[in-house]
């Protein structure tokens, strides 16, 4: 069971931090949600799609990682994540953001997991200095919560763009594996280049305007990873 409380000097002076990736800490996963300023970096690496949420109908973009719900092709065997870059989501490890009341305003402020395995006593990187200040370790969780902080402020806008313009369209795969396998696979969402291309001047104007027309090329260019992904399935099942 999850345990987080606000991060303090006073009560956490002595815990560390160590950065890991595996199963044990959820990253066994076809796919990890990203926020839009996430895209124009990880469009090099990963195919960005859309889900929708099955409750609530919400498109969510995500990173693809596998072709079944528990299978992350990017995580090898030492548990090492293999791309440059590593989505917001898996970065921020075992903590989250979070409103505390101080005083008269409310401040944004960082919750630690204290049953996260990753998370010890008298361990280096440690959390703080000696002098009670954040060590480089706990600036850089900082940075990655508040990024994704901002990052989430224009998810719905952006969703809301996209689709006013209709650009998202299904994509179902049907992958050949080198062994003779076939999967059929249905990936999502992404942004239909033709629709994109072919809007009209009003269009690309208020997109360009609002920041959301590069994000749309970043999810049409990102398609063309998935054969990335084919060709690393088809080295694990040789």
């Amino acid at each position: 069971m999850k345990n987080f409380q606000p991060l303090n000097v006073e009560q956490h002076k002595n815990l560390g931090y160590t950065e890991k990736y595996g199963s044990s800490y959820g990253h066994q996963v076809g796919a990890v949600m990203i926020l839009p300023n996430e895209f124009a970096k990880a469009q090099r690496e990963y195919p960005i799609l859309f889900r929708k949420d099955s409750e609530t109908g919400r498109f969510l973009p995500v990173v693809l990682l596998g072709f079944e719900e528990h299978e992350n092709l990017l995580l090898d065997e030492n548990s090492n994540w293999s791309t440059r870059y590593i989505p917001l989501a898996v970065k921020q490890g075992p903590f989250i953001i979070g409103l505390q009341q101080q005083e008269t305003e409310q401040r944004l402020v960082v919750y630690v997991d204290l049953n996260d395995s990753r998370i010890q006593p008298n361990v280096t990187p440690a959390l703080f200095k000696d002098d009670g200040t954040s060590s480089t370790t706990l600036n850089d969780v900082r940075d990655v919560l508040l990024a994704r902080h901002k990052g989430s402020e224009l998810l719905e806008p952006m969703i809301e763009a996209f689709l006013k313009y209709d650009l998202l369209e299904r994509v179902r795969l049907e992958i050949d594996l080198g062994h003779g396998t076939t999967i059929k696979f249905d990936a999502g969402y992404t942004v239909h280049i033709e629709k994109l291309t072919a809007l009209e001047n009003d269009a690309v104007v208020e997109l360009h305007r609002s920041g959301f027309l590069s994000l749309a090329y970043n999810v049409a260019d990102s398609v063309n990873n998935i054969q990335r992904l084919i060709d690393i399935k088809n080295a694990k099942t040789k």
